[in-house]
């Protein structure tokens, strides 16, 4: 997983997201710029979708425009959308990679697909936190890795493929190395899950004797 980033330095440079196509909308991101196409952007995200439906300096009313302005923010290389510095260009890089059609989104690594996910849920990209949830669930983790990122990004499919893992009497035994990795909580909940199901099991096989 990409590390925290720390306040940008430098002058920025031209990012391989960044295109000469002017109808396209500038970000910045750490150090690094990029020039996209709105159109992901306000399909997935009603943020993108109000912010660009906004009336823009250099705009009519109506959204027609009465002149290129400079002080549009996202119009140009000195006026760029800013990513929030709590996001790398890696991040937003994956992100992209996966909602522009390309040869290598549907490929992406489970370091991309986590980065990615980071930015789609900030900007409540529904659909696409579904997809790449569907793409993880894909891959082979372990069943405390399946833990630990369901809790994190609330994916309910590893949760459950993870928990139901380690409710089992017979393959896992709790460790105080589990207790730090996973938390004490969730620890606590595996155990308390463990005894109902074993309560239960035991009432219905004391059940079926007395047929």
């Amino acid at each position: 997983m990409a590390s925290e980033t720390t306040e940008s330095t430098g002058p920025a440079t031209r990012g391989r997201f960044y295109t000469e196509d002017t109808q396209f909308i500038v970000f910045q991101a750490e150090n690094v710029l990029h020039r996209v196409p709105r159109f992901a952007l306000v399909k997935h995200s009603e943020m993108f979708r109000d912010m660009f439906q906004l009336p823009q300096p250099g705009q009519a009313d109506d959204g027609s425009e009465s002149g290129v302005s400079s002080s549009v923010e996202g119009s140009s290389d000195e006026n760029p959308i800013r990513i929030p510095e709590c996001f790398t260009s890696f991040e937003f890089e994956s992100l992209l990679e996966f909602i522009y059609p390309t040869g290598k989104s549907k490929t992406l690594s489970q370091e991309q697909l986590l980065a990615a996910l980071k930015l789609a849920i900030y900007w409540q990209m529904d659909d696409v936190i579904s997809n790449i949830e569907d793409y993880i669930a894909r891959l082979e983790l372990t069943p405390e890795e399946k833990l630990l990122l369901g809790k994190k990004y609330k994916i309910q499919k590893l949760l459950e493929e993870g928990f139901f893992y380690f409710i089992s009497p017979v393959v896992y035994q709790p460790s105080l190395q589990d207790a730090e990795n996973l938390g004490w909580d969730t620890i606590g909940q595996i155990l308390l899950t463990r005894e109902r199901l074993m309560t239960r099991l035991t009432a219905v096989s004391t059940s079926l004797i007395d047929l």
